[in-house]
């Protein structure tokens, strides 16, 4: 095959299919992994890509051109950030390796390290002038790099360093190759990006409740069970607004969705500032929210509904306003169970429930505790 269509053609189609691979990489699998395998499948990754790409350049034209070796990292760093910046500082080395592997000279070679250093200038530049992952940012560094470095220092004619002054022929190849990664990158950005988008906006509304931007039931069984497994004993509180049926029926709709929306607010706020334990807030449907608190040893269990009761205080004292100005007063009940790894889900949201119950008969504005042994002498 000839030397200008590798150059010109192929390696370009081969960077923007592993440019394909990538998005749906970093945006659809990788989300799925524990940071160590996340780490772990990009290097692989990469490491396969830029042998080939490397393999391909050298092998079939002659230069390793570091504009093509770089296009994969450049990518890479533009759109996943701290993965990006982790490859940009593997590049040289993976490359020159290659080349030994290839039966090149030992040598660690100027033109990569120089491609290297303009690369990571011109970085910094691109993100100044457009955003992060743009296609605009791509094309400014692609156009400075691929095409603006080799003409410039062909007719210079001072630096001698290998595929940046390269023969006018390959610098006209390198263009060409250039152009048509940057407009099927552009096709396929704007494209896959739109189909991604949607992605993630139905993945977000499976996960998380539209009113109060709090993780829904489902959220909230798959972190219970994750927390259990990882994060040792667990608490799981149950709170509901009380007499909400009558907030709606007097005020309406609109100022009942007000009021789930500030005790959202208010747990959320709550537990993100909670020094003692780790917490996160769920609605777990209708007017009823859940915190899950995990890492709880059974002997500090008490503490956890100290402050619970504390929060419940503190809330029923605040006013509350209706979209129509008048100022009401909200109280929730609360009902809370201790969760020991090893048992099964729903008994202890049964168990949570039926504490909540037990508030409600009572009196409201309450916590109240379901008595089980397995809590070391916890009691209600």
């Amino acid at each position: 095959m000839p030397g200008y269509i590798t150059i010109a053609v192929i390696i370009p189609l081969v960077i923007t299919a592993f440019i394909m691979g990538n998005y749906t990489l970093y945006e659809r699998t990788l989300v799925k992994h524990s940071w160590p395998w996340q780490f772990l499948i990009v290097t692989v990754v990469f490491l396969v890509q830029e042998y080939v790409i490397t393999f391909m350049s050298y092998q079939l034209a002659d230069y390793c051109f570091y504009q093509y070796v770089i296009a994969i990292l450049m990518y890479n760093l533009l759109n996943t950030g701290v993965y990006g910046a982790y490859m940009a500082c593997l590049t040289p080395f993976v490359v020159n390796s290659c080349l030994v592997l290839m039966g090149s000279r030992p040598v660690i070679y100027q033109s990569l390290w120089v491609g290297w250093l303009l690369f990571m200038l011109v970085t910094v530049l691109g993100s100044r002038l457009a955003s992060r992952g743009s296609t605009i940012s791509m094309t400014i560094q692609m156009l400075i790099l691929n095409i603006g470095g080799p003409y410039v220092m062909y007719w210079l004619n001072e630096i001698d360093v290998t595929t940046l002054n390269v023969p006018i022929h390959h610098a006209v190849e390198l263009t060409c190759g250039t152009l048509l990664i940057l407009v099927v990158y552009r096709y396929f950005f704007e494209q896959e990006l739109l189909n991604i988008n949607l992605y993630k906006q139905a993945y977000h509304n499976s996960l998380f409740d539209e009113l109060t931007g709090l993780g829904n039931y489902r959220s909230l069984v798959d972190y219970t069970e994750q927390a259990a497994t990882w994060e040792g004993d667990v608490a799981i509180a149950v709170i509901d607004v009380d007499r909400f049926k009558s907030v709606n029926d007097r005020y309406g709709h609109v100022t009942g969705n007000l009021a789930l929306q500030y005790l959202a607010n208010f747990l959320a706020a709550a537990m993100q500032n909670e020094k003692h334990v780790n917490a996160r807030v769920f609605r777990y449907g209708g007017e009823e929210f859940c915190i899950v608190f995990t890492n709880v040893r059974a002997e500090r269990f008490h503490e956890v509904v100290d402050r619970l009761k504390t929060y419940q205080r503190i809330f029923a004292a605040q006013p509350f306003f209706t979209h129509q100005g008048e100022r009401l007063r909200l109280t929730f009940s609360a009902g809370i169970t201790f969760w020991q790894a090893g048992e099964k889900l729903g008994p202890v949201f049964e168990r949570a429930d039926q504490a909540l119950y037990s508030a409600k008969r009572h009196g409201r504005n309450q916590v109240r505790i379901f008595n089980q042994p397995q809590a070391k002498g916890v009691a209600e």
